[in-house]
């Protein structure tokens, strides 16, 4: 069940039908703006980050920015399940790949690589659910370490890097979607205290 305050996906999905005399009507700021948003801010991480050897995260930090964006007051785009999804991914990638695959022997190396995915995944939802730090995103990002070879300080500097931006956008979107002022954006994107800001 939904914390009060925090809206279903399909809630948010709603909103973007404008909910007016015609629901076949686009509310055009709620669509472009967000789809704008989210494509500059991967824009800027692939951009400062090398896309081409840990392209999988950026497909993780993809669907974050979907959710995110679209729905920013959906549950699993909470700052605090953000923040601790995906070290949680990091360490049981980081963790699968460098102890577990060496152990896997099997003739066809695809196959290797398909069994410690799984297992990556498999563990970082178990640890998403059981820390309660749900943002399903993140467990695509396990997958990261498997594919590639593992180098725990660029991909951890890459998922913080990626988690700020995140929240930045997730401010802008409370500003130009949702038209709070500043101080209020922020206030309620990193849970700093007060009440849900009321639309300006």
């Amino acid at each position: 069940m939904e914390k009060e305050g925090y809206n279903s996906l399909e809630d948010d999905y709603i909103r973007i039908i404008k909910p007016s005399d015609d629901k076949r009507e686009l509310n055009l700021r709620h669509v472009f703006f967000p789809a704008l948003l989210a494509g500059l801010s991967i824009t800027v991480i692939a951009y400062f980050w090398d896309i081409t050897r840990y392209g999988i995260l950026f497909a993780s930090f993809g669907s974050s920015a979907f959710i995110l964006y679209v729905s920013p007051k959906a549950k699993q785009a909470q700052v605090r399940n953000i923040l601790g999804a995906y070290p949680l991914a990091g360490f049981f990638g980081y963790l699968s790949s460098s102890y577990i695959m060496p152990y896997i022997n099997f003739p066809d190396a695809a196959f290797d690589y398909a069994i410690t995915g799984g297992v990556a995944v498999m563990l970082t939802v178990l640890a998403m659910l059981f820390t309660r730090f749900e943002h399903g995103p993140a467990a695509g990002a396990a997958l990261a370490f498997v594919i590639n070879e593992p180098d725990v300080i660029a991909v951890f500097l890459l998922i913080g890097g990626g988690i700020t931006l995140l929240i930045i956008a997730k401010i802008l979107i409370f500003v130009v979607k949702e038209e709070y002022e500043l101080e209020c954006a922020i206030r309620y994107t990193l849970h700093l205290g007060g009440e849900e800001p009321n639309n300006r």
